[in-house]
């Protein structure tokens, strides 16, 4: 069941789609497909895409990260950019959490997905749940 209609893919689950010596690159390209199929409204930004590219192009080489742009330029999700409204309230946010070690992607990732209503992100890797995103780990 799936408990969101909009999910934000994050760049671990890109690469590990990719990637098919990665570890979760079976079940990166399962859950992908099955979140489709549902029709679930897949979203990333373009920070998270040029992260991918460029971890593809320095681990995998240049014909890969090409590919990869392919395949996200033929996909249906949605890629969110940020306007400069977005960046300020991310600083305001970073300022007013000084003692929280969070990361500017992070929390510009999170205020993108504030503004679309967006309260999952795809990801194999640590989420602090800024603005009450929380991590949503898919296994099919």
């Amino acid at each position: 069941m799936v408990l969101s209609r909009k999910i934000f893919i994050d760049s671990s689950v890109l690469y590990s789609f990719i990637d098919r010596a990665d570890s979760n690159h079976s079940n990166s390209v399962k859950t992908i497909e099955q979140l489709s199929l549902q029709e679930v409204s897949l979203y990333t930004s373009l920070q998270t895409i040029q992260d991918t590219f460029n971890a593809i192009k320095n681990q995998l080489g240049s014909t890969l990260s090409y590919d990869f742009l392919e395949v996200i330029t033929n996909s249906n999700i949605e890629i969110l950019f940020p306007q400069k409204s977005d960046l300020i309230t991310a600083y305001r946010i970073i300022k007013s959490n000084r003692t929280k070690q969070l990361s500017l992607k992070e929390v510009l990732t999170a205020v993108l997905m504030q503004k679309r209503g967006i309260s999952r992100i795809l990801t194999y890797t640590y989420w602090p749940n800024i603005l009450g995103s929380e991590s949503y780990f898919y296994r099919v």
